[in-house]
């Protein structure tokens, strides 16, 4: 799996198109059924218009028509945005999940606390009160993409079967990507915080140890312990016991359905056991050359408060921008997709989140 997309004569598509598709135009709908292998008996005459344009597409885009290629992205884009944002959402189970327009600054709202040592009232003193204090911080925002090589030659033809699988690509590289920009900065704001924190580290999870760092997290709220599957099926010694898969506000049921699918949702003494997905990077091997890197370190997990306010945030700014060009290394055409994101811990209140870090297992240090 690549992670870098370096384009050649990088073409913004949006700046050649003519503008009037727009996600809700039926060629969309039209174009994702396709993609899917769906039937196109319920679009009526406006299949065959539609099947007709967009094979005509592909046949100017296999001869290198720019303005084809880029009107084909703009199809793309309108298809995945949907379906990736919601994935999206997913980084929520982090914290705050917030979408921004493209006109919006990137920015959040840190509600901290003044005069909070509350004195005993002495005779002609006051006593101090808490102090409510609201500040905007801006969040550092990245860019992250996923791409692929487009045979338009064989989708000229009709032939869409291999157009699902590209685009479920580009949504796992960058749905990926983005867990492991959260995770990575979530990390470094609790290692390099001062003051009061919550850590266990060494070389496998302890009981003793895992236990006091829930403790110390849950009294912020009812916590949940998320991390790679080899860092959370370590708690099966400590309790022996699997519960049942919970409900998390805000993510459609399709989409826990697809993480109960993909992994295990836990109980362990009343704390919420939560497997990340983490899969292989296929471009990158283990110190010892035996197996592949995973892309999240194995060994990292997250103990985080659930039913008060978390101090994670993260944002996408805009949607998905699509581009095209000539790959580097290959001179493949390739169709690029970006998603600009940004992911910060309040400053001072890291110590609400707790971190689990197993050592023998990888971590973002190694």
């Amino acid at each position: 799996m690549s992670y870098t997309f370096e384009l050649n004569n990088e073409r913004r598509d949006a700046n050649y198109v003519s503008g009037k598709i727009n996600g809700k135009s039926a060629i969309v709908e039209i174009f994702s059924a396709m993609t899917n292998g769906q039937p196109l008996d319920k679009f009526g005459k406006k299949a065959d218009v539609a099947a007709k344009y967009i094979m005509e597409l592909n046949q100017k885009a296999s001869a290198g028509d720019v303005t084809a290629i880029s009107e084909l992205n703009e199809l793309r884009r309108f298809a995945m945005e949907p379906v990736l944002l919601e994935e999206i959402k997913l980084l929520g189970i982090y914290g705050t999940y917030k979408p921004l327009g493209y006109n919006e600054s990137c920015e959040i709202e840190i509600t901290d606390f003044g005069n909070l040592s509350a004195n005993e009232q002495a005779l002609g003193q006051d006593v101090k009160f808490p102090v409510i204090r609201k500040k905007r911080v801006p969040i550092t925002t990245t860019t992250i993409s996923g791409g692929y090589a487009v045979d338009y030659r064989k989708a000229a033809l009709g032939d869409m079967s291999d157009e699902n699988t590209l685009q479920d690509q580009v949504r796992v590289q960058i749905r990926n990507k983005a867990a492991l920009y959260v995770m990575r900065t979530v990390y470094n704001a609790i290692k390099n915080a001062t003051g009061v924190n919550y850590v266990f580290e060494g070389d496998g999870l302890t009981k003793t140890g895992v236990d006091k760092v829930i403790s110390d997290v849950r009294r912020f709220g009812k916590p949940t312990v998320a991390g790679d599957y080899a860092l959370i099926s370590q708690f099966n010694g400590f309790a022996g016991y699997q519960g049942v898969t919970p409900t998390v506000s805000g993510i459609s049921e399709a989409v826990m359905k697809e993480i109960h699918d993909t992994g295990l949702m836990g109980m362990y003494n009343g704390t919420t056991l939560t497997e990340i997905p983490n899969q292989y990077d296929l471009t990158t091997l283990t110190e010892d050359g035996k197996n592949f890197a995973t892309l999240i370190p194995a060994g990292i997990g997250f103990v985080m408060p659930a039913g008060g306010r978390s101090p994670i945030h993260t944002v996408t700014r805009g949607g998905l921008t699509s581009f095209s060009g000539a790959d580097v290394t290959t001179g493949q055409l390739i169709s690029r997709m970006d998603l600009e994101i940004g992911a910060m811990v309040e400053p001072g209140h890291e110590y609400m989140i707790g971190l689990l870090s197993d050592k023998k297992l990888g971590s973002f240090d190694k």
